[in-house]
This record gives C-alpha cells, structure tokens and sequence, in this order.
C-alpha cells in the first residue's frame, strides 16, 4: 500500500504579478522525509536573460508534479497561478491539476477568528516551533539584481516558509473539509 506523498510548497518573487515578476525561489518541503528541496535563481541559473527563470519553473513544476497533494498558504490565489503565468512566459507545459490544500482558508471564519489571515499572525498564535522569518525590501530589491547574499536571505526565509506551514498544517489538519483541485 502506497502512502500518499504530501509537499508544502512555496515561491518567493519579484512582483504579485507573474508578468511583471520573476521566480526568485521555490522550496518543497516533503512530509514524510522532513526533506526540503530549493529551487534558486542565480547567476550561473540564468537563461538567455537577466528576467530568465525557465529553469526555476521547471524544476519547481517537475518536483511539485512528483506529489500527490500540495499544501500551501495562499497557493491557490498567488503561487499556482504565478508559477503557471512564468511557465507560459517560456512555452513550457503548465502544472497538471493536483490535490491541493490552501491552508490560508483555515485562518479565517469560521475556523478562526484572528486579526490577520497572515501566516506570521497564525504561526504565532498556535505557537509553531518554526516561524517566519522578516525580510525588508533593500533585501527583495539585491536579490532581484542578482545579489548571492541578498538571495540567500530569500531561501532561508522561503525554506523557514515550508517549515511553519508544516507546522500550521500539523495542528489544524483534523479541521481539514476542502481539498481544491
């Protein structure tokens, strides 16, 4: 009998808009490994052009096709479609549909009532032993230049991402009703 094989996925961009924007990250987290995976932009990563991230796309959409079900925090509304946009962008096949939790839904009514949907504000409030990490926008604005130090802030924060939504997931997974596909 095969388990089902679970990712938490999520992508750190230049812009909300996938053709305004660029991948910068992806990280996949597996949950039954605990194994994260890290796709980067970078120089030695890039194609033909400074906003080339056919490989990012790719390599994201390849590994995240390899799980049964993906968990995500607003992956429904931003990292699906940013993803599918970029892949377009570069004539590459889109994501095929897939199980997908978003378990933004699962911070609003009528499961909870919080100030904020935010992940951080949800993270704080069930205590998760991992959590965000802040960025400020010099950080964004380096790594979108190419910046290796500004990009490795950027995977730290995306791979400290996948870890707190383990987390979120863990404790309110017996509430789970929707599955999107």
């Amino acid at each position: 009998m095969t388990r089902t094989r679970i990712a938490f996925i999520d992508l750190e961009t230049t812009d909300l808009k996938g053709n305004f924007g660029k991948l910068l990250c992806s990280c996949t987290l597996d949950y039954h490994s605990g194994q994260i995976t890290t796709h980067l932009w970078r120089p030695g990563f890039i194609g033909r052009r400074l906003t080339d991230d056919r490989k990012v796309a790719v390599a994201t959409r390849d590994l995240w096709e390899r799980f049964d079900v993906w968990v995500s925090w607003n992956g429904k509304m931003f990292d699906l479609p940013f993803l599918n946009t970029r892949l377009q962008r570069w004539g590459e096949r889109i994501l095929h549909k897939q199980k997908h939790i978003d378990l933004m839904y699962y911070a609003r009514r009528p499961f909870l009532t919080l100030h904020s949907s935010r992940l951080d504000a949800v993270a704080k409030f069930l205590q998760s032993p991992n959590q965000k990490t802040p960025l400020d926008p010099e950080t964004w604005i380096l790594a979108d230049a190419g910046d290796r130090q500004a990009l490795s802030r950027v995977r730290e924060h995306c791979e400290a991402d996948v870890r707190v939504l383990r987390d979120v997931y863990n404790r309110i997974k017996p509430h789970i009703q929707i599955i999107h596909l």
